[in-house]
């Protein structure tokens, strides 16, 4: 199925297995950070994290994002964060977010013609549409719920499924803590179904801590994930205001199995647009890197 850029980046799982990209970080600003983004509030990408962290939501905000994957894979997201009323006043905040990978054309095989001769290319795409919620529930609490709509297609067979994310944050800046905590429990729903298969969805666990230095001069986040069918794997990232409009950031991605983990970025801002890029080295197979365009108002 999701096969290379999948098992590489879902760490200590037993074979692919049905929507393995929504393992793959879905913008700039995690990926640098590496996945390390369960108490990170941020932009529309926040939902597909942690849905509480939407109830942070400081601004509308638009973001485009396009990944090129080793093995001619490709991955595009685009998503939108409202804030309620469209001011930015207003508590909460609504994303939508949508997530396509193509792993490109792959030689169709058999047992009896192993080499593929003759029988042309398949290919494999993905697509998950979501939307979510985010809303303080009280002091420096905050509660969110995402869903998703997923679909697969492999060369002309197609399954699809529905899933909810229920995710947490808390700010312990009233205990004199620049710090947020957060935990979201992924991927929970119905079974996929191919022809006469039916498996279950990557459940995903994950739970996080996120420091913030005096006047967000720098963050560093730690994330731990525990999927249905993988080890645990351990996310860690930092973050640091160069100048007012350039951040770098680095990380560890532990669900990286074909190299060391290690991610790196940076961003730039002009007015209420944001660039920003990220790379991840996989060994012998390449590397991964992603562009985002962001605009918030």
């Amino acid at each position: 199925m999701s096969a290379g850029i999948s098992v590489c980046s879902a760490g200590g799982t037993e074979g692919a297995t049905p929507f393995d990209f929504l393992f793959l970080d879905s913008a700039a600003r995690p990926a640098a950070l590496g996945g390390a983004y369960a108490a990170v509030p941020g932009g529309p990408e926040t939902l597909d994290y942690n849905p509480a962290g939407l109830g942070l939501a400081g601004s509308n905000a638009a973001a485009f994002n396009h990944r090129s994957h080793f093995q001619d894979a490709s991955q595009q997201t685009a998503g939108l964060m409202l804030k309620p009323g469209f001011t930015a006043k207003a508590p909460g905040g609504f994303a939508f977010t949508l997530n396509t990978v193509s792993f490109g054309d792959i030689a169709r095989t058999t047992l009896s013609n192993p080499s593929g001769t003759g029988l042309g290319d398949f290919s494999i795409r993905d697509w998950a549409l979501a939307a979510g919620y985010g809303q303080k529930i009280k002091d420096d609490l905050y509660l969110g719920i995402g869903l998703k709509y997923l679909r697969e297609t492999i060369d002309n067979v197609s399954g699809d499924a529905a899933a909810i994310d229920i995710g947490v944050m808390l700010g312990l800046e009233q205990y004199g803590l620049p710090v947020k905590a957060g935990a979201a429990i992924q991927n929970v729903g119905t079974k996929v179904k191919f022809q006469s298969d039916r498996e279950d969805l990557p459940a995903n666990l994950k739970a996080g801590l996120a420091y913030n230095f005096p006047g967000d001069k720098a963050v560093i986040a730690l994330d731990m994930n525990s999927a249905r069918r993988g080890e645990s794997t351990l996310h860690a990232g930092f973050e640091l205001k160069l100048l007012e409009a350039l951040k770098f950031r680095l990380g560890y991605n532990g669900r990286n199995e074909a190299a060391n983990g290690l991610t790196f970025g940076a961003a730039g801002a002009c007015g209420d647009f944001t660039l920003e890029y990220a790379y991840a080295p996989y060994g012998d197979l390449g590397g991964s890197g992603i562009l985002g365009l962001g605009f918030k108002w």
